[in-house]
């Protein structure tokens, strides 16, 4: 059960870098890549190596002409979110040279060899690996070892994003109604009714119409969905995921398209849920309220940062949490047995007078029974006319954590956050 706090019931919830490589390395793919093709006749014709002898033989001169061009599919961005409809513009072509590249060639029946570039690591870019849709009717964004996986009979909902094979959300068995990451709309005035809380299915959990282009994009569109409020807001939402190869990372377009008569206000509200016990920081913001329900959050303040550790968290009632961060990220450590991940989310920063009522631009809670805790973040709370198209895009990042300090307060852990986003 979720508790109605303030007007509502739970006020919530992209350096191009292409490394070269010494020609050795080069001839050495190359040569692998020769090696594989000649050694297997009779078996699967599959991929050298997903950016493997291609990306290792094309990747310092070329830029890897395997990576492929990624196709940004949003509108262009503005400093505190966007009205749009306009079509994105195509992504660099993805590059090669990953440090690794060419280490599988194939194996002696022409089988397929193993990703030339590794995505658990900080190698460069890699290709996608293919297809797309999968037999199991899940969309499955691929590179090296990272994974991001959209289940669109869920409200396209994000269901897994995984580096290596450790995954970063939640599934069903944390809560069988907000586990993965999903898009809800703010403020959850417009469409929350009394009693447990709970999203509009055509929002959250409906099939939603999915298409996959031939550069790897996912589109994914609701039906059209009505405010419960008066007078209605009619919208549909579109989300569009695609792989940033150079950067080893997802971006998404969320896209709230006014089907109304008339202009509305409405804001995209992203929810991220991810297992218990992780450490979760920000820059610092002028605002911060943590005792939106019954268990204030436990904060500490440290080298401008704030930092959230939930595994002081109490079981057996809720705490919720919200800040105006201008930093512009949220970002995670999750516990993992092979070594820490750090999780980011980067987004335009939306100061609190932008935010949506009733709301704070950068939220966090974490449930009862101590399962999950959710990463949120809001767009402005602009005015869409009718017809027209509001955009926020989001950029996830997982990263492995080499061995050292994860604690609040860690220096490495902000170095590492702003190594990923190249603010360093």
């Amino acid at each position: 059960m979720r508790h109605l706090s303030n007007a509502v019931g739970r006020a919530s919830r992209a350096r191009v870098r292409i490394t070269s490589r010494v020609a050795a390395r080069a001839a050495l793919a190359s040569a692998l890549g020769l090696l594989a093709a000649c050694s297997g006749s009779t078996g699967r014709s599959g991929t050298i190596g997903a950016a493997g002898a291609s990306a290792g033989s094309s990747g310092g001169a070329q830029g890897g002409s395997t990576g492929g061009a990624a196709g940004s599919g949003g509108a262009g961005t503005g400093a505190g979110g966007q009205i749009a409809g306009a079509a994105g513009t195509t992504g660099a072509a993805g590059s090669g040279g990953a440090s690794t590249a060419g280490a599988g060639g194939g194996g002696p029946d022409g089988s397929a060899g193993s990703a030339g570039a590794d995505g658990g690591s900080d190698a460069g870019a890699a290709s996608l690996t293919l297809p797309i849709m999968r037999a199991n009717g899940l969309y499955v964004l691929e590179m090296g070892g990272l994974s991001f996986t959209v289940n669109p009979m869920v409200g396209a909902r994000i269901i897994s994003f995984k580096l290596d094979g450790d995954e970063l959300l939640t599934d069903a068995t944390a809560n069988a109604m907000f586990w993965g990451s999903t898009l809800w709309t703010s403020p959850a005035s417009d469409w929350l009714l009394s009693g447990p809380f709970a999203a509009p299915p055509i929002v959250d959990s409906n099939p939603y119409t999915a298409t996959v282009s031939a550069d790897g994009v996912i589109t994914a569109t609701s039906a059209l969905s009505t405010t419960i409020n008066m007078p209605p807001k009619r919208f549909v939402i579109t989300k569009v995921f695609h792989a940033d190869l150079v950067n080893r990372a997802i971006v998404i377009d969320y896209k709230i398209t006014n089907m109304a008569t008339a202009a509305f206000n409405l804001s995209h509200w992203e929810v991220t849920r991810v297992f218990p016990n992780g450490l979760t920081f920000f820059p610092t913001g002028a605002l911060t309220k943590l005792d939106y329900l019954a268990q204030p959050a436990k904060v500490t303040q440290a080298l401008g940062y704030t930092w959230y550790d939930n595994s002081k968290h109490t079981v057996g009632t809720e705490s919720k949490a919200g800040t105006d961060s201008q930093g512009g990220f949220i970002a995670h450590v999750a516990p993992h047995a092979a070594g820490d991940l750090l999780f980011i989310k980067a987004f335009n920063p939306v100061t609190q007078a932008q935010g949506p009522p009733g709301e704070n631009p950068i939220e966090w809670y974490c449930n009862a029974p101590h399962t999950y805790v959710e990463l949120e973040d809001h767009s402005p709370y602009d005015s869409i006319p009718a017809g027209a198209t509001s955009t926020r895009t989001v950029t996830w990042y997982l990263r492995r954590l080499p061995a050292g300090d994860h604690t609040a307060g860690s220096a490495t852990l902000i170095a590492a956050v702003q190594s990923a986003l190249g603010k360093n």
